[in-house]
């Protein structure tokens, strides 16, 4: 009986010792990882084509893995780690790569707001006559 108890007792200390390191590990690499956003302003995107082969391309750039295109204000929001953060040069080189014309390239380090499509959206009527049968 002894020994099975010191049996559970030392798997259990093992399990308990492994899920605290690792939470210990997830929590710094999350403080660690801070990021950098970037809006770009494109003149001439006006087409959701145009919009993904720019897309694809900018995610070509070391870092960047979020990538959202807003064709109506012609905006490009993008974020990065902060350790690999993309200079404003090599952002131009791409957009006039891909045909278009550069605005104004802005860096933040906390994410941009979205006001004016958020009111667009909810100022919308619904038409809900199709959702009641």
């Amino acid at each position: 009986m002894k020994q099975v108890f010191s049996k559970i007792t030392g798997s259990f200390s093992i399990l308990l010792i492994c899920v605290i390191f690792s939470t210990t590990i997830k929590a710094q690499t999350k403080i660690d990882q801070k990021k950098v956003y970037i809006k770009i302003e494109v003149k001439g995107l006006g087409c959701p084509y145009c919009a993904f082969g720019m897309e694809k391309e900018l995610k070509k750039v070391a870092g960047v893995k979020h990538v959202k295109i807003v064709l109506k204000e012609g905006l490009i929001y993008i974020s990065t780690p902060s350790n690999q953060t993309p200079s404003k040069e090599n952002l131009e080189k791409i957009i006039i790569n891909g045909g278009f014309t550069v605005g104004e390239i802005e860096f933040s380090d906390t994410p941009f707001k979205f006001k004016k499509i958020l009111q667009k959206i909810k100022n919308k009527p619904v038409n809900i006559s199709r959702f009641q049968q």
